[in-house]
């Protein structure tokens, strides 16, 4: 017998971590709350903020029932709050959302449609760009990874490490649950590992309809980030090692040309990193010496 009153599960689930985003979150939930495709959920962690997020975000979640709140008693880690709210997600389609992002107001209906009309995709995104710059597919790393080939598309995943527009895409919810890498994440580019995982089971599509802007106050933006995730002398030589052992395992299948392609990749990502680690360094100390 069904039942009236049961709350109806919806299609697609976006999920939204923050910490301390009073600046800017109005601007990423009236984007969210604007969109044309309406059935969805948006669940909002506040990963303990002690400015005025709870505050902002109590009135939205007051005013939208689609909004659930939910305040963290104390500061789980960025890593945990993304999967927080991919745990708690209940729809189909799930992407996260970042308290500093925007999106077109057809941003999920075009994307949902298409992954709708094409199941050997796993994610679609429409062009990424920073709010205060330009789309660039290479750039942004939001090219499509549409090869008929696990194979073809890692690599081509791989040649765009350095930005991951991928990461915000509406997804497939069954494919970023089942992925081990989003459970073990505390490293430096576990989520374009994520995003390479996701790849060898499934196509990522790019749109040329809407648009996906993202603010510039997360960690990757923050000049901390080495610093974030250096917990040796291994870590100062090799900035992306964990991210290179992982990618190692993924690609274990993969022919022996194709391994040598990644082994060499991966040690110039990784000499790269060490090179930009050092600028940055300096750069930080130069600032605090001026400060």
């Amino acid at each position: 017998m069904n039942n009236p009153s049961a709350k109806k599960i919806p299609l697609v689930s976006i999920g939204m971590f923050v910490y301390n985003g009073e600046s800017c979150i109005r601007e990423a939930l009236d984007s969210m709350l604007s969109q044309s495709f309406k059935e969805f959920e948006l669940i909002i962690s506040d990963n303990a903020s002690n400015d005025k997020t709870e505050e902002i975000c109590r009135e939205y979640a007051n005013n939208d029932h689609r909004i659930r709140y939910i305040r963290q008693i104390t500061n789980l880690g960025a890593e945990a709050n993304l999967l927080f709210v991919l745990d708690e997600a209940q729809g189909e389609y799930f992407m996260w959302a970042a308290h500093d992002d925007v999106k077109s107001a057809d941003f999920i209906e075009c994307n949902l449609k298409f992954l709708q009309e094409h199941p050997d995709y796993v994610a679609s995104t429409s062009p990424v760009r920073f709010k205060d710059g330009l789309p660039d597919p290479l750039r942004m790393g939001d090219k499509a990874l549409d090869q008929d080939s696990s194979e073809e598309r890692f690599l081509t995943c791989l040649k765009t490490w350095g930005g991951n527009g991928r990461f915000y895409s509406l997804m497939r919810r069954s494919a970023a649950i089942d992925s081990e890498i989003i459970r073990h994440q505390s490293y430096m580019g576990a989520d374009i590992a994520f995003i390479m995982e996701l790849a060898v089971n499934g196509k990522f599509n790019r749109m040329e309809q809407g648009y996906a802007a993202l603010g510039r106050h997360g960690l990757s933006g923050s000049g901390n980030v080495y610093k974030a995730y250096r917990t040796s002398l291994t870590s100062w030589l090799l900035p992306l090692r964990e991210f290179s052992l992982e990618i190692w395992r993924l690609s274990a299948f993969f022919s022996f040309k194709s391994r040598i392609l990644i082994a060499t990749r991966l040690l110039k990502i990784n000499f790269v990193s060490f090179l930009h680690q050092i600028k940055t360094e300096i750069k930080l100390w130069l600032l605090g010496k001026t400060a």
